[in-house]
């Protein structure tokens, strides 16, 4: 965020700062530029293997990316992506970063959840039209793999809805994080994720369903084959008995 000029400001000099959060999202206070941003993650984060070993593609951080300016007021809120902080306590900041990293989480796992969805959108039409699925086992065993790491992501490896632990033993800004999540409207974006992603794990099951019918029309074709070689074999042997 960008400090910007309000009603009741007291303006801050503070220095930059950076907030990491474990889940993968970083939030920077008081940086000049989005260059000098960049800079940093360069230098800290995407430099180092060990801290970033699993990255996301170029496309989802820029859809994940957001920009909020602030500046201190008479009370907390957030109105027309400005954040109005009432003091000047660290914990306050954290409080809204966690929100927002919270929501750039969330709109990672919003973009993947489109592309799944686009990528498959030709399905129930090949269904209806011919009643088969033109998909090969192992693109059918990748799309099923996508699927549950984005089911996954959201409901098991990031509780996106959990309260993080630094307001268990220090509740004075946890109502400043909820007022943050409301403003980005967390529950209902996870709630809707959630439904779109039944309606994939529906198609989830299409798919096992066919590549299980495959595999069964396989083993027809395979026991088939098998009977006819034996059925020649039988009859090889008929003829060469009569010849002998």
């Amino acid at each position: 965020g960008e400090e910007v000029e309000g009603e009741h400001d007291v303006f801050d000099a503070s220095t930059p700062e950076v907030l990491v959060f474990s889940f993968g999202a970083v939030v920077f206070w008081n940086f000049a530029s989005a260059e000098t941003e960049r800079e940093w993650m360069e230098t800290y984060v995407l430099g180092i293997k060990e801290a970033c070993d699993d990255r996301i593609s170029e496309e989802a951080i820029d859809n994940a990316n957001d920009e909020l300016g602030f500046c201190y007021g008479d009370t907390h809120k957030i109105y027309r992506d400005v954040v109005y902080l009432h003091t000047k306590e660290p914990g306050e900041k954290l409080a809204v970063s966690f929100a927002l990293a919270k929501s750039a989480l969330l709109s990672t796992f919003e973009w993947r959840l489109e592309q799944a969805i686009e990528r498959n959108a030709h399905i129930p039409e090949t269904l209806a039209r011919t009643g088969r699925i033109n998909m090969s086992r192992h693109e059918i065993s990748r799309e099923i793999g996508r699927i549950f790491l984005v089911k996954h992501g959201i409901n098991l490896e990031n509780s996106i809805l959990d309260t993080p632990e630094e307001f268990w033993e220090d509740d004075r800004f946890q109502e400043h994080y909820n007022k943050s999540m409301t403003y980005f409207d967390i529950t209902n974006r996870l709630s809707l994720v959630n439904n779109r992603l039944q309606v994939l794990q529906d198609l989830h099951q299409v798919l096992i369903d066919s590549a299980q019918n495959k595999h069964g029309e396989i083993l027809e074709l395979i026991i088939i084959a098998l009977i006819l070689m034996e059925v020649m074999v039988e009859i090889f042997r008929f003829y060469r008995d009569m010849m002998d």
